[in-house]
């Protein structure tokens, strides 16, 4: 008996089923017929992109220093330091003997009011300067913060450097000031013999035993990596641009900025030969642990968005000049949505408008050949996103009906 009722049981849930299927497959209007099932979608959000250019580089320091000697008045003795040499502003560099007293007097007097005359001129740049970044845009009021322009930003930025870069060339010119000022006094006193000091900080690069000019090179503390651009390369890369360095000898990665890019070749031009454009990054982290001739992997930043609208470029449609991406409505219907697009990098796009974030869309809408704008749809379960208060508030005959849509549409 057991066994027959079970047959029988089975029997008619399985005709019901099937019966239920064929009328769904059969009826006007089918949702069966009308629903496009999309198996690929997310929900759009935000991101930062980044477009970089690779490149090797190796690390050199950032300035030389150049020491000459005029034997003129006088004969050149010995050197006080050798290569290698860690020197800074007042260091002894060389002595030399004075055979004209009374000329070479006058030729540092005549050095001294040069180098006052350059540091008049830069204290007036400065003032100049220092107008022109009064004139700017406040970033706020004494009541509350007001936005301003980006490039006004940019602008003061651009001021600073260069009131910050005239104070250090102030700085070095009275260095050599007063190791002249003190040459003049030894030779009030009588002093025959004279030594030369260094006026910057840095290391003994070069000396000239052979004692022709440049005497003395003295490279900067401060080093910069360098690296060369081919000719497409240069047109995609400006001052002031970030970049990223790493390297074998630093574990973390370096931040860095771009300070000179080369508007002429390091060579003479050849038709039969590519040119090539120097490049300076300057390493923002003074107390890294490069040193002159470390070779480095650079990464400059040339197109930069943060917070931008990103979907992978799969989402994306293009008909003639128009651009589109596939949106899950709240209706329960497809849209086809124009969007306009902005930067594109490792397979994911930027969205300038058109979708909002929050919005869902198709990832892969060139899968759904029956896809057509105001298509209701259906998508897979996806487990992660049900929960069960959610169900209890769905009545039974929508779950049903939901359910037979589902089975009969899937593939």
């Amino acid at each position: 008996m057991k066994r027959r009722t079970i047959f029988y049981t089975t029997l008619t849930l399985s005709l019901l089923f099937v019966g239920a299927n064929t009328y769904l497959i059969e009826k006007a209007n089918s949702k069966v017929d009308r629903e496009v099932r999309v198996a690929n979608w997310e929900i759009s959000g935000t991101g930062d992109l980044a477009k970089e250019l690779p490149k090797s580089g190796v690390v050199t320091a950032e300035e030389e220093s150049y020491i000459y000697f005029n034997d003129e008045f006088g004969s050149f003795k010995k050197f006080l330091v050798k290569e290698g040499d860690q020197v800074k502003s007042g260091t002894p560099l060389y002595e030399y003997e004075v055979t004209d007293q009374t000329q070479q007097k006058s030729v540092l007097e005549s050095e001294v009011e040069q180098l006052e005359d350059e540091i008049d001129s830069i204290e007036d740049n400065i003032d100049d300067l220092e107008s022109l970044e009064s004139s700017l845009p406040s970033t706020s009021t004494d009541d509350k913060e007001i936005p301003i322009d980006a490039s006004a930003l940019q602008s003061e930025y651009e001021i600073k450097k260069e009131i910050a870069a005239k104070e250090l060339e102030i700085d070095r010119l009275e260095n050599q000031i007063d190791n002249l000022e003190r040459q003049i006094s030894d030779i009030e006193s009588y002093e025959t013999t004279l030594t030369v000091q260094s006026s910057v900080d840095g290391t003994i690069k070069d000396l000239s035993h052979a004692i022709d000019n440049p005497l003395i090179t003295i490279a900067s503390q401060a080093t910069i990596v360098t690296t060369d651009l081919t000719e497409k390369e240069i047109v995609t890369v400006e001052e002031n641009m970030s970049a990223i360095i790493q390297s074998d000898i630093e574990k973390e990665s370096q931040k860095g900025i771009v300070t000179k890019v080369a508007t002429l070749p390091k060579n003479d031009p050849h038709l039969q030969t590519d040119s090539m454009y120097p490049l300076e990054v300057k390493l923002q982290d003074t107390k890294n642990k490069l040193l002159p001739g470390h070779h480095v992997f650079l990464s400059i930043i040339t197109e930069e968005v943060k917070g931008a609208l990103v979907v992978p470029v799969t989402a994306i449609e293009k008909e003639g000049t128009s651009t589109f991406i596939w949106i899950l409505t709240e209706k329960g219907t497809v849209e086809q949505r124009k969007v306009k697009t902005g930067l594109q990098v490792n397979g994911q796009q930027q969205i300038k408008s058109g979708v909002k974030a929050g919005e869902y869309y198709i990832v892969y809408p060139g899968d759904i050949p029956a896809l057509e704008n105001g298509t209701p749809f259906i998508t897979g379960i996806d487990w992660n996103r049900i929960r069960l208060r959610d169900l209890k508030k769905v009545d039974r005959p929508t779950v049903l009906e939901n359910l037979l849509v589902g089975i009969l549409e899937r593939k």
